[in-house]
């Protein structure tokens, strides 16, 4: 008579979702937010899964925690798991929008911002083509106005845009964490290349403080400018958002003057529709959550 070999522990996913909440916000207290629960809440189900695996999933510090490889293996599984119980519920209550949507965001924006939103968009309505487009926001200002997209996201103007902001942050400088660029003179600065605003307001702000300053590099991706940064050989005008544990906010006691908030608008070709509509709410949710996340960080 053949034995049954013993059965395996189910991995809970709401202790799956909140481990995955952990790990990509190397915070108890933001992953509490994120999911919903107190942060002592959070800790208990932290406890509960390492007991259940019998291994010990975070380092945790004074102001973070990390992974520990276990950790970072059982992550992979988890979204794995995640994402097949949001697929296959979204079959169920799939949008009934069917086509398909243009977007327009600015290289950076687009880079840093849109894969989650995108990622939320394809689950609730897994019907709707979303074709992006990147390019500064003079472009994308045109192609708009012209019905060549149908969304587009871009810096806001109080002089040319009609509809209020969906997004503010802090532009703030970034610097590498214990650098030495930041006491270097000229300061060596990354930037964006001409016509980028965070340039524009950048070098204003170098330029009413009367800094001595070079540019040590330019690049159409912030990308670049936060390698520069994390290898210490320059620092960065940035959103407050972008900000990890390699950097360092560098204010008016670092000698660098403040820059002004960053702010973004949404914007839709004339005509649009309900795929058009629910796409626009999806950004605005996202940047909202980026927002928040970036205001945690700078206080």
């Amino acid at each position: 008579m053949s034995t049954l070999p013993p059965s395996m522990p189910n991995l809970d996913l709401d202790l799956a979702r909140t481990f995955v909440a952990i790990c990509e916000s190397g915070n108890f207290s933001r992953a509490a937010e994120q999911v919903h629960r107190s942060a002592s809440a959070i800790s208990l189900q932290v406890k509960k899964l390492e007991q259940m695996v019998g291994r010990e999933l975070f380092h945790r510090e004074t102001r973070r925690v990390t992974m520990t490889r276990d950790g970072e293996m059982l992550l992979g599984y988890a979204r794995q798991l995640l994402r097949l119980n949001d697929e296959a519920f979204s079959q169920f209550r799939s949008s009934p929008f069917k086509g398909r949507v243009r977007l327009g965001a600015p290289n950076d924006t687009g880079i840093v911002a849109m894969p989650d939103i995108l990622r939320r968009f394809a689950i609730s309505h897994p019907e709707v083509e979303v074709d992006v487009h990147l390019g500064r926001t003079t472009h994308l200002r045109q192609l708009i106005a012209a019905g060549e997209i149908d969304i587009a996201i871009f810096s806001f103007s109080p002089d040319l845009d009609r509809q209020p902001p969906i997004h503010s942050e802090p532009l703030v400088w970034l610097g590498a964490r214990h650098g030495a660029a930041k006491d270097k003179r000229p300061l060596p600065v990354a930037l964006a290349e001409p016509g980028c605003y965070w340039r524009t307001m950048a070098l204003k702000a170098l330029g009413d403080a009367g800094m001595d300053y070079r540019v040590a590099y330019t690049s159409e991706f912030c990308q670049a400018q936060i390698a520069a940064v994390r290898a210490d050989l320059a620092v960065a005008p940035l959103p407050i958002s972008v900000i990890d544990h390699d950097m360092i906010h560098l204010g008016t006691d670092h000698g660098l003057p403040k820059l002004d908030d960053y702010r973004m608008t949404l914007a839709k070709r004339d005509g649009a529709g309900p795929v058009e509509d629910a796409l626009a709410e999806h950004m605005v949710s996202g940047f909202k959550s980026i927002s928040e996340r970036g205001m945690r960080l700078f206080a």
